[in-house]
């Protein structure tokens, strides 16, 4: 990684916690496709969508983090190109 940019492992690094967040909401999906579910509560299932939404959530932030990263450095690179 050290051919990289600092803002290239950056962007790197939000797609890496990216992986894991997809990673973990896949694992609760898994969970709650494969449980029987005559036993489990309405509130227990929504607790388990509130869950995922959290997830998608985070998904939504990191992506737009990496863009507006982008975008401010690209930003700089202009103006000290330019000035």
């Amino acid at each position: 990684m050290e051919d990289l940019s600092l803002l290239q492992q950056n962007v790197l690094e939000k797609y890496k916690k990216l992986a894991q967040v997809l990673h973990s909401l896949d694992e609760t999906f898994k969970k709650f496709n494969s449980s029987d579910h005559s036993d489990v509560s309405p509130e227990s299932i929504l607790q388990q969508i509130r869950d995922i939404e959290i997830k998608i959530a985070q998904i939504g932030t990191l992506l737009k983090g990496s863009v507006y990263s982008l975008i401010l450095q690209r930003r700089q690179q202009i103006k000290g190109s330019s000035g």
